[in-house]
C-alpha cells in the first residue's frame, strides 16, 4: 500500500500532479491517496521530502512451481453457442503448448454441448474437461467459479487463458484469487520466455500509451484473460483426435446465491460488429450525428456494418456497441474504412488487425495514415459520396 507521512507531508501538491491515476488529493496541508491508486511509483519518486513511501508486502515464492504442467483455456458456452474467442485462445493456446512441450486442454461448461467438444479438439486441443449440467446452462458466476478453480487445483495447470468477454471477466478474476494466482487483463500478445518458461503477458498501460509485459514468475497458474479478435484461429482439423474428460460435479459446485430468473439478449447486443467482415467506422471527423447518415450509407453500399471511435459515442452521436478501440471492441474484419477518425493509440489497438485498413481524413498528418494500407487526404462529405457511386456502377 501507499503510504503518507503526515509529520512529513508539507501539501506541497507535487504528488498530486504527477500522478498519472489522478488518485491523489492534497486536503487541508497533506496528501491523501485515493482508491484509484495503482502503486506505480511515479508520486514517491516526485517527493522530494520523502513523505510517500511504498509498503510492498514480500513476495511468497511457492515450492512446487515445477509440478503444474499444461497449458489450460476456458471456453465460453452460452445459449447453444461457442463464443468465437475461445477457438481464437485455442490457437495461441496451442503455440504455447508446443513451446512447452506440454498438452492443451479446454474447459467447457455448459448444458447440452453435444459435439462442441469434437470441435475444441479440431481446433487445437488435446483434451476437454467438459462440465454438463443443467445447473451450468445459464452463467452463474460461483457456480462456475467454483468448478473452474476446483479443476484447477486437481490438475494444476501451468497457464490458465480465457476471454476477456462479459463473462470471463466477471468470475476469472474470482478463481486467480481463490487460488492465490497472479492474473493480467486484455493481453494482446503471449509469449514463452525461453529460458524458464514463464509466461510473458503483454498489454497496454496507461491509456494505450505504453505496452508493458508483465511476468508471474513465483506463483502457478499464470492467469491471463484476452480480447476477442486479437489472437487467430487454427483452421478445423477433422481427423484430429484428443481425449474427451466428463467431470463430476458436486452439490456444493453447484450451489449458488444467484437465482436465474431469464436470459435476454439485449437489441444493443446484436449489433455484434466483432463478427462483420467489412465495418465503415465514423469519427469526429463528421462534425455531427447527422454524419453518420452518410457512413450508413456506404456501409449498406458495401454489406457493411457501422462502427465507431470513442469520441463520437462519448459525444451520444451513436451507442456504445458500435464503439472500437481499448474501451470499446477489439475487431478483425477483411475491410476497415476510417471516416473522419484521426488515430489516436486507443482507437488504433482496437482495429490494427484488420487485413485492409482504409482511411479518409482531410488532415494529410493524422495519425491515422501510418497504420493504413490506403489513404484519401480529402473532405470526407465529398469522398464518400463519389466512392458510393462508384460503388453502385460496379454493381
Amino acid at each position: 500500500m501507499l503510504k503518507v507521512s503526515e509529520e512529513l507531508c508539507i501539501g506541497c501538491g507535487i504528488c498530486e500532479e504527477s500522478c498519472p491515476f489522478g488518485a491523489i488529493q492534497v486536503e487541508d496541508g497533506l496528501a491523501i491517496v485515493g482508491e484509484s491508486c495503482t502503486l506505480c511509483g511515479a508520486c514517491v519518486e516526485s517527493c522530494e521530502v520523502e513523505a510517500l513511501s511504498l509498503d510492498i508486502t514480500e513476495r511468497k515464492v511457492q515450492d512446487d512451481i515445477s509440478s503444474w504442467n499444461g497449458v489450460w483455456v476456458f471456453c465460453e458456452y452460452r445459449l447453444g453457442e461457442l463464443a468465437s474467442v475461445s477457438l481464437e485462445l485455442l490457437g495461441i493456446g496451442r503455440e504455447l503448448a508446443d513451446k512447452r512441450g506440454v498438452q492443451l486442454s479446454a474447459v467447457l461448461l455448459g448444458h447440452e454441448t453435444g459435439d462442441t467438444a469434437k470441435t475444441l479438439i479440431g481446433h487445437g486441443a488435446d483434451r476437454v474437461f467438459v462440465a454438463d449440467h443443467e445447473e451450468l446452462k445459464g452463467f452463474r458466476d460461483d457456480c462456475y467459479g467454483a468448478v473452474v478453480t476446483d479443476l484447477i487445483t486437481t490438475h494444476k495447470p501451468e497457464i490458465v487463458l480465457a476471454g476477456a468477454t462479459a463473462i470471463g471477466r466477471s468470475f476469472i478474476p474470482g478463481v486467480a484469487t481463490s487460488l492465490n494466482a497472479g492474473l493480467t487483463a486484455d493481453c494482446t500478445k503471449l509469449e514463452i520466455r525461453e529460458e524458464d518458461g514463464a509466461l510473458l503477458q503483454t498489454r497496454p498501460a496507461f491509456g494505450g500509451n505504453i505496452m508493458a509485459t508483465i511476468v508471474c514468475e513465483s506463483s502457478r497458474p499464470q492467469m491471463a484473460t484476452v480480447r476477442p479478435k486479437v489472437m487467430k484461429e487454427l483452421e478445423f482439423d477433422p481427423d484430429r483426435t484428443g481425449e474427451t474428460v466428463a467431470v463430476e460435479l458436486t452439490q456444493k459446485q453447484l450451489q449458488s446465491r444467484v437465482t436465474l430468473i431469464d436470459s435476454v439478449v439485449a437489441g444493443a447486443a446484436q449489433v455484434n460488429i466483432q463478427e462483420a467482415d467489412i465495418l465503415v467506422s465514423g469519427g469526429r471527423g463528421l462534425e455531427s450525428e447527422k454524419g453518420f447518415v452518410l457512413i450508413e450509407e456506404l456501409a449498406g453500399a458495401l454489406g457493411a456494418k457501422v462502427s465507431a471511435s470513442r469520441a463520437v459515442v462519448d459525444a451520444g452521436w451513436i451507442p456504445y456497441p458500435h464503439q472500437v478501440g481499448q474501451t470499446g471492441k477489439t475487431v478483425a474484419p477483411q475491410l476497415y474504412i476510417a471516416c473522419g477518425i484521426s488515430g489516436a493509440v486507443q482507437h488504433v489497438a482496437g482495429m490494427q488487425s484488420a487485413e485492409t485498413i482504409v482511411a479518409i481524413n482531410r488532415d494529410e498528418n493524422a495519425t491515422i495514415f501510418d497504420v493504413a494500407d490506403y489513404g484519401i487526404v480529402g473532405n470526407l462529405f465529398e469522398v464518400i459520396p463519389k466512392l458510393i457511386k462508384k460503388i453502385e456502377e460496379r454493381r
